[in-house]
């Protein structure tokens, strides 16, 4: 049953005379991000202990597709680090002079810009990337083991 004071979607929802924000961009990247960081780490827990094993051939595969991505993400973090890192003209007045601030801090600011998530998608796909490396050495060193403990020279 629906209610007449519903909120249409894409709507603030009002909480007690205020208006509870929606998250912007950044705070749902930076989540994401901390669960893409916090995934890399149990993987790499379970490569240290030998729980994921990888071969070389799909080793070299899946690290050329993290270098690609790794070097696009690379291409747009330095475009758009350029591009927004300048301060926009609204007027000179403190009105133009704040929303030009604010507008550049949300771009290249701090933890929360846009500019910090690109940088931190990169920080995850290096981590990804040296989490295969292990894997695939770890196998490699598994397999030269088994392979002298075979040849019987023990």
């Amino acid at each position: 049953m629906a209610e007449d004071n519903a909120v249409p979607p894409g709507q603030p929802v009002p909480v007690a005379e205020t208006v509870a924000l929606r998250p912007n961009f950044t705070t749902i990247a930076q989540a994401d991000l901390d669960s893409a960081h916090s995934a890399v780490a149990a993987v790499d827990r379970a490569v240290d202990t030998g729980k994921i094993a990888l071969d070389k051939g799909s080793a070299d595969e899946l690290i050329k597709a993290i270098a690609d991505a790794r070097d696009r993400v690379q291409d747009l973090y330095d475009a758009v680090r350029d591009q927004l890192d300048i301060p926009l003209q609204f007027g000179d007045n403190w009105v133009g002079r704040s929303i030009s601030r604010r507008l550049r801090e949300v771009a290249v600011g701090d933890q929360e810009s846009a500019v910090f998530v690109i940088r931190e998608f990169m920080d995850v796909l290096e981590d990804v990337e040296a989490t295969v490396r292990q894997a695939a050495k770890n196998t490699e060193d598994h397999d030269e083991d088994l392979a002298h403990t075979m040849g019987g020279k023990g």
